[in-house]
């Protein structure tokens, strides 16, 4: 964490965090969990073990905790586990919230997120791993700290080998302000090895990954008395969470019309998404309804809203949260034109 008490990894988990427990303790203490963690606006979910389908679960969410024993949850993992760049971080937690495990991808995550739950629970973090691999990101972590698409995956083996070593990497056509190591040189095209966000550009004898910026459909949920100024305000603070500029906005969509308005400021598309089509919607990676949409008769708002303006191809990056008492906003991304 730094320093001021912000969460540098947890904060980042954007396509959220689920917990599944195993026994009825385990649901209390989940659910005491997920209540500390909403408190820092952080998108999280929780399943009791049978009702968990860990297999969509595994694909759909940046973290998985398990409340449980750590033998359980060792089994478990081992049915799903693939690779580094593929696994969610996985953290067990005992039912008495007294330890806090990484227990795959420590060096991905893990460590660093049961050392930020370790202060937010007051638990002990039990990390087993003999170095740290501070600092040194991968090609893939890039892309998604970017929010952004690799063009020519080739390459992606002969940079990450160069990250590792800690050879000096220059990216090339950032517009945002991004805190990377020091080997890794911004806006600069000195280094032999380049991640590029120019694709207009050419680099002789350079070996380079290219990475093209994508688009983000924002989705909105809100009740009918909600105030536009709310909306205005809480797409500028998802703005900064992804450390985005309001440029790589393409179209904002939502069940109420009034939303229009927004979208007119920021000079971007607006989609109209109503009832029949929401209901209709399949994503496995949904966030369940609350019990204040299945009241109405809803699914979900504003991620189906933000999926369905995006297009086939679009991927939920941002899970609902709360911007207001009456808004929700989800956000996901697209290829754009």
């Amino acid at each position: 964490m730094e320093s001021g008490g912000r969460l540098t990894m947890i904060e980042n988990l954007w396509r959220g965090i689920c917990i599944i427990s195993a026994s009825e303790d385990a649901f209390s203490a989940g659910e005491t969990i997920k209540e500390k963690l909403k408190s820092f606006e952080i998108p999280v979910v929780h399943y009791r073990y049978k009702d968990a389908e860990i297999e969509t679960i595994w694909k759909c969410y940046d973290a998985i905790v398990f409340v449980m024993a750590l033998e359980g949850a060792t089994r478990i993992v081992c049915k799903y586990a693939k690779s580094k760049t593929e696994d969610p971080a996985i953290v067990c937690i005992d039912d008495k919230i007294n330890y806090v495990i990484p227990l795959l991808g420590g060096h991905w995550g893990a460590n660093d997120i049961a050392r930020e739950l370790s202060v937010i629970l007051n638990s002990t973090p039990i990390i087993t791993t003999a170095a740290e691999i501070k600092g040194k990101l991968s090609i893939e972590r890039i892309a998604n700290i970017l929010i952004a698409k690799i063009i020519n995956p080739e390459n992606i083996v002969k940079i990450n080998a160069a990250l590792l070593r800690d050879e000096s990497i220059c990216i090339d056509g950032i517009d945002v302000n991004v805190n990377f190591p020091e080997n890794i040189k911004v806006n600069s095209e000195e280094c032999s090895y380049i991640i590029s966000l120019r694709g207009d550009k050419e680099y002789k004898d350079k070996i380079v990954v290219w990475l093209k910026p994508l688009k983000i459909s924002i989705g909105i949920g809100s009740k009918k008395d909600v105030k536009m100024e709310e909306i205005r305000d809480g797409i500028y603070k998802v703005l900064e969470r992804l450390n985005l500029k309001r440029e790589r906005i393409g179209i904002i969509a939502s069940i109420r019309e009034e939303v229009k308005k927004i979208a007119d400021e920021f000079n971007v598309r607006f989609r109209l998404v109503n009832e029949e089509e929401i209901n209709n919607f399949m994503n496995p990676c949904l966030t369940p309804p609350s019990k204040t949409l299945i009241e109405v008769g809803l699914k979900g708002v504003a991620e189906i809203s933000a999926l369905i303006a995006g297009g086939r191809n679009s991927k939920l990056i941002l899970r609902k949260i709360a911007i207001s008492r009456n808004s929700t906003i989800a956000v996901a991304t697209y290829e754009g034109e």
